[in-house]
């Protein structure tokens, strides 16, 4: 059987890296095509495949469901699947003419199913972090070059959070909804076996790879036996500078033992912020964190030389979003002014905390939102002003940041009207300061060249 498996966006599709595995094992034909080719469709159907094979984002699942009308209108028989996080959050999406499968769970223990007939909605059991397969990494890298000879990879050791964040799909809460506390302690809050990990990091060697990006949630939940054994092998094999992220209670409670085995070989920390007021600390289910706390883990982080990338979102339901988002620039500021830092757009995504809270409260959501960060649309429907200062918010957030900029200067351009051009430029300059903030003097020059290759969302 032929299974055509399509990808989207700028970034590695993991998930369908471990089902392009699974196929393999299942000796099956595989392909992958990109979603953003121009004539992807064209392509797919010269292949005439008899499954075709998604896992979107909510930012591309629109568009999955485009693609997946238009091979079905030529070829009436192939068999349309979809997984992943948020087909997993509404299943029902199955009764779409474009969806025959819909997969909950990982793909492990699928296939069989789908390859004997199965439709409709198809529920995995989960098993043990060991039991995956290898990711068909040589196969994706063969049929869409240029994530082949993208700067960064990503890898990830665990597969779940234990955080409970209200806007979050992949949240502790929903997944143990979905598949028990047992089952989902044993599966998602588990990490794979190093040798696992280190033979796919040393399958991403032989491409042209600049950085790892290490996709853990935290990257300090877990044993920290584990996490020191594992740095020990990826210095000796890889060596490769690696972006990671964590919260500032797991960067408190790491050791110094594990912090400085990671010194030389973590290129820079994403810390995630969130939010600088209590009650919307609270809005997000991070109570647990405060200003405080931030401000220690991110002296801590630089007190061990690492580098730190301040993240936050912007745009919450509350009265005065915007008062709401510069307290929380300011917030950012007072933790580590003169870093960059990432300021997103708050999503509503299906089955969350936030979505539920929004539906409760006749919080109306926003249409013309895709699930895509980099637009600066927001998930809630804010009058036009609103929407458009939330947007500069997002295109300025590493300016007021980085250079420190007076809350009067930030007032001044909230109104600020930018074309299309501008828009693009600041969206280069934000990327360009996390890269360079995060691989240092080969930064520029890999800046230059992703950017002449990347088609940059903005």
């Amino acid at each position: 059987m032929r299974h055509a498996l399509i990808t989207f966006g700028n970034e590695e599709s993991y998930g369908l890296l471990f089902v392009g595995g699974e196929l393999l094992e299942h000796h099956q034909l595989i392909r992958y095509f990109d979603g953003e080719d121009n004539d992807v469709i064209e392509n797919i159907l010269k292949w005439t495949p008899d499954f075709i094979m998604f896992s979107p984002m909510t930012t591309f699942y629109n568009y999955a469901i485009a693609i997946s009308n238009a091979i079905k209108n030529h070829i009436p028989n192939v068999v349309s699947v979809f997984g992943g996080h948020h087909a997993m959050s509404v299943p029902d999406i199955v009764q779409l003419d474009a969806i025959d499968i819909v997969v909950v769970g990982p793909v492990r223990g699928s296939i069989e199913k789908i390859l004997n007939g199965s439709v409709g909605v198809i529920k995995t059991t989960l098993t043990e972090p060991s039991d995956l397969s290898i990711p068909a990494r040589h196969e994706y890298y063969r049929d869409i070059p240029r994530m082949a000879y993208r700067y960064r990879k990503f890898v990830l050791s665990i597969f779940g959070c234990p955080w409970n964040c209200a806007y979050c799909s992949s949240s502790c809460r929903h997944m143990r909804e979905l598949f028990g506390v047992d089952a989902h302690s044993r599966y998602y809050l588990n990490r794979r076996p190093i040798s696992a990990v280190i033979a796919e990091l040393e399958t991403i060697m032989q491409y042209d790879t600049k950085e790892i990006e290490w996709v853990d949630d935290d990257v300090f939940v877990g044993n920290e036996d584990w996490m020191i054994e594992f740095l020990l092998e990826y210095k000796y094999k890889v060596n490769l500078p690696m972006y990671v992220s964590s919260t500032s209670v797991s960067i408190l409670h790491a050791s110094d033992k594990l912090l400085n085995a990671m010194k030389g070989i973590i290129s820079a920390v994403g810390l995630g912020v969130q939010a600088g007021r209590p009650e919307s600390l609270k809005l997000f289910n991070r109570q647990w964190d405060n200003e405080s706390k931030m401000k220690a883990a991110y002296d801590r982080l630089t007190s061990f030389g690492f580098s730190v990338n301040l993240q936050f979102i912007i745009g919450l339901p509350v009265k005065d979003p915007i008062e709401d988002a510069i307290d929380t620039i300011k917030c950012v500021q007072r933790i580590g002014a003169g870093s960059v830092c990432s300021c997103y757009p708050l999503m509503i995504y299906p089955t969350t905390e936030l979505e539920r809270y929004c539906i409760d409260s006749k919080i109306e959501l926003n249409d013309m939102c895709n699930g895509d960060t980099n637009s600066g649309i927001t998930g809630i429907k804010f009058d036009y002003v609103t929407n458009k200062r939330l947007k500069n918010i997002c295109k300025l957030a590493t300016l007021f940041v980085k250079y420190n900029v007076d809350e009067h200067w930030i007032r001044a351009m909230l109104d600020i009207d930018f074309n299309n051009v501008t828009s693009k430029k600041l969206s280069e300059a934000r990327y360009k300061d996390c890269v360079v903030d995060r691989l240092k003097l080969d930064g520029e020059s890999i800046f230059s060249k992703v950017i002449s290759e990347t088609k940059l969302r903005y």
